[in-house]
């Protein structure tokens, strides 16, 4: 059975995203596709270049080999990544060889920081992707999440009164600029499309080599694939952060069809009544093994329990 995904209480019925993707090495692109009279689920896989990289030399992030005021810019946002454990974190400011940042960090570990993804960036300054243009009711929106909602961003044509120039905005922030809104690389985003046609978006930029840590709370949390191909639900690791259990036990992983809709899929351990076989499955397709199937570019986790994190592996023989 593959259903609408409808969150309640803070959006209606979504669309679909359908992605083609190719990469070279350390770059890649993928193409998303916004569907008309649509909200869409993607994850931007790309990024920036590394910024700077290396080993932290005490558990207060400091690099003593590290020159941070020479390669990281003023008024630009990063995120520090910590390789060893895949956790993430902005980076608040730093000195010459220390990062003030949240991210737990021990002596020795690797890690990388990247500037930021701007929906400027992303988009284009003059909206070079294409988005609808208009007024907050009118233009395409672009649904970023934050700890507690999303931000909504939209092309504003600079037509209306007041008049005021072209640019991005934010829904209930006036006429400040908001290409400068930072979009998580971790996130999964959402372009609500007003126009019945659809739109071919395609990101451009640096593929992460890593696997990458997701901090998940109960309900529905919307993530970024990270990895600018498709893998396969059975290379993906999954399993291994999510709740097993059946289709109203277990956690549930959202992942857009292609046609208009998400599959819903579980892990189970095998047993129950009616019994299954140990694997991935899909709500609504008894015991039919599922595990090959591919996650998509931007996708959901329906938490039932606690707070938790999961990683998406980099599956063996991939060549990044």
């Amino acid at each position: 059975m593959k259903i609408k995904f409808t969150l309640l209480g803070i959006l209606a019925t979504m669309g679909v995203v359908s992605a083609q993707t190719a990469t070279t090495k350390p770059v890649g692109y993928h193409t998303e596709t916004a569907k008309g009279n649509s909200f869409t689920l993607m994850g931007v896989n790309v990024g920036n270049a590394i910024a700077a990289a290396g080993e932290f030399d005490a558990d207060d992030a400091t690099d003593n080999d590290a020159d941070f005021t020479a390669l990281l810019d003023d008024g630009v946002s990063y995120t520090v990544q910590n390789i060893n454990s895949g956790e993430s974190a902005s980076v608040n400011g730093n000195d010459a060889t220390t990062l003030d940042t949240d991210l737990a960090v021990e002596t020795g570990d690797a890690y990388e920081v990247r500037a930021d993804v701007t929906v400027g960036s992303l988009l284009g300054a003059a909206n070079e992707a294409g988005l609808g243009a208009g007024n907050s009711t009118t233009a395409d929106v672009v649904w970023i999440p934050t700890g507690d909602g999303f931000s909504q961003i939209f092309y504003d044509d600079g037509v209306g009164f007041p008049p005021r120039p072209a640019g991005w905005r934010a829904i209930g922030a006036g006429g400040d600029d908001q290409a400068g809104t930072s979009v998580p690389f971790t996130a999964g985003i959402f372009i609500q499309r007003r126009a019945a046609t659809d739109l071919d978006i395609v990101f451009v930029g640096h593929v992460r080599t890593e696997a990458t840590s997701f901090g998940i709370g109960t309900g529905f949390n919307f993530l970024n694939r990270v990895l600018p191909v498709g893998v396969a639900l059975d290379d993906t690791g999954l399993e291994g952060f999510i709740a097993k259990g059946n289709s109203g036990s277990g956690d549930l992983v959202w992942s857009p069809d292609g046609e208009g809709a998400y599959a819903q899929y579980y892990y189970t351990d095998g047993g129950g009544f009616p019994p299954q076989s140990a694997g991935w499955k899909a709500v609504g397709a008894g015991d039919a093994d599922k595990g090959a199937e591919t996650l998509g570019s931007g996708y959901a986790i329906q938490r039932k329990g606690d707070a938790g994190s999961v990683s998406v592996a980099i599956p063996s023989g991939l060549d990044l």
